[in-house]
């Protein structure tokens, strides 16, 4: 009715929009949280640190790297909790690997791109894209199809909490873009800091980003033909990993939080042993003993000789192995357990075994050749990894009269290696093309030592070594080979996850990803 209508003058309604609009303006200011650092804030040398250091210590952590890497592909074997070995790997372990590897140094490497990006330095993009492109090929890797596109957007404007998952194939595609593209930004030559890993050496991570490209285009060859690219990368073999002071390592600085995951476990624990499968290999069954023995291996307590601990046994028959499993066993080798032991992430060697695969396989040229050359250069690459600091030479040097009792010469160079008189000890090292690429796989294995989730991977697609199944294992006799997606992923995001399992198959340890295509039993 008219009566009850409201008229409001000119004057009046000026006055409510003014009041409208400071009223706006006042909520605006309150609900922006002056507290909250933007990308200008950042600061791209402490995102670079933290992230090297963090996905080392995940990838070489005690329970992670080694007892679901370096047991599983028997390198190393357990003597008391012998669960892992068994193949009965922790929940905890696993969350905690994914939490790791996507919300601290995966999230700190695309913060650092973003940042590169705005303040257009192009070596933070370059490194950010490289080590964004390692970690995830190890949660693939070790996962399968697992969160990619949309995983690190969870502080975006519009977030994704719940992202999907891509499949592997698809994620490899993306990797392989990432490092191609992070080679052609380093050429800029921006300047970086925090890098703890090459200490600003731009080189180094254009030769850490083409190698790593070799690796990936190596595990995916079943399923995709690296010939070219291969070929490219080989072909420009100055912008690779191409000696050992090439190494992409952490070299920790020794005292905690700085110091090797495996140092800061043996402050409570010594329960972990080599496993007798490589030290049969490289010592007990071998025609011509490797000197590595001494350096992956710290003789027996009692015995005094290198000794080996079966993998997988019940913590009980462990103990009383031998009589006294911890004192009749070989404990890992000081080299790998003293504080600023490296963190390897990949050497010369692994490069030099990739090229010999890459040339028998004919995905570059040069046949067996180029192969049995390669093959040999990996070993000796391998060796002389461990003498740059002179820990052969003072391993070696103590044990002088069991070399000669092996068969070098009293009057050889043990620090030299007599690297022809060992390769004709016996034939051990002969190269025959008819069993080359289980040859070049196998001194492979033994070369990523302390390298256990990349050392499992390289078996997983190769079948080689030869393993035997853990003595008391579970998985129905097998080896696994992959590991259970996160229980917080059920809790979190279930439905992607749910998808996931369905389009991969069973969320168990013998679903095969992608690139696998080897049946090892």
């Amino acid at each position: 009715m008219n009566r009850n209508k409201i008229y409001l003058s000119a004057a009046t309604l000026l006055m409510l929009l003014v009041f409208s609009i400071s009223c706006t303006e006042d909520f605006e200011k309150i609900n922006t949280n002056s507290n909250k650092p933007g990308l200008s804030q950042a600061a791209p040398d402490m995102l670079l640190t933290n992230a090297i250091e963090s996905m080392t210590d995940r990838v070489h952590n005690i329970f992670f790297g080694h007892e679901m890497g370096s047991a599983w592909v028997q390198h190393m074997a357990k003597v008391q909790y012998t669960d892992e070995d068994r193949y009965i790997p922790r929940m905890s372990v696993i969350n905690a690997a994914w939490s790791s590897l996507y919300a601290s140094s995966g999230m700190d490497m695309q913060l650092l791109y973003n940042i590169g990006v705005e303040n257009s330095n192009s070596s933070y993009q370059a490194v950010a894209l490289i080590l964004k492109s390692y970690i995830m090929s190890v949660v693939t890797d070790e996962w399968g199809d697992v969160p990619y596109t949309e995983a690190f957007l969870g502080g975006a404007d519009e977030a994704i909490l719940s992202p999907a998952y891509d499949k592997q194939e698809s994620i490899y595609v993306a990797l392989l873009a990432n490092l191609e593209q992070a080679s052609t930004l380093l050429d800029d030559g921006a300047e970086i800091g925090g890098d703890i890993l090459f200490d600003g050496d731009l080189m180094a991570w254009k030769k850490f980003a083409n190698s790593l490209r070799l690796r990936l285009l190596m595990r995916q060859s079943d399923k995709v033909d690296p010939s070219a690219a291969m070929t490219a990368i080989f072909n420009s073999s100055s912008t690779i990993i191409s000696s050992n002071s090439d190494n992409a390592a952490l070299i920790y600085l020794g005292a905690a939080p700085n110091n090797h995951p495996f140092n800061e476990n043996r402050k409570t624990r010594d329960d972990h042993r080599v496993s007798n499968t490589i030290v049969n290999y490289l010592y007990t069954d071998a025609p011509s003993p490797d000197y590595r023995v001494v350096v992956y291996a710290e003789m027996a307590a009692n015995s005094g000789d290198w000794v080996g601990m079966p993998n997988g046994m019940l913590s009980a028959d462990a103990g009383q192995y031998l009589g006294n499993g911890l004192a009749e066993t070989s404990k890992i080798g000081e080299y790998f357990t003293r504080a600023n032991a490296p963190g390897m992430l990949m050497s010369y060697a692994e490069v030099l075994f990739i090229k010999a695969e890459a040339a028998a396989r004919g995905f570059i040229p040069g046949g067996d050749d180029v192969a049995e050359e390669a093959y040999h250069d990996g070993i000796k690459a391998s060796w002389d990894q461990y003498n740059a600091d002179g820990t052969f030479a003072d391993a070696l040097g103590s044990w002088e009269s069991t070399f000669v009792s092996w068969g070098m010469g009293a009057d050889d160079d043990i620090y030299d290696f007599a690297w022809v008189d060992f390769v004709d000890w016996g034939g051990t090292y002969d190269y025959d093309p008819a069993n080359g690429l289980e040859q070049i796989a196998t001194q492979k294995w033994v070369a990523m030592f302390d390298q256990g989730l990349q050392a499992a991977f390289e078996w997983r697609r190769t079948g080689y070594p030869v393993l035997t199944p853990a003595i008391s294992g579970e998985n129905g006799g097998k080896i696994p080979v992959r590991a259970y997606y996160p229980s917080d992923e059920a809790a979190r995001n279930p439905s992607n996850l749910d998808a996931a399992v369905a389009g991969q198959g069973a969320d168990d340890l013998n679903t095969k990803v992608w690139w696998d295509v080897v049946d090892n039993f």
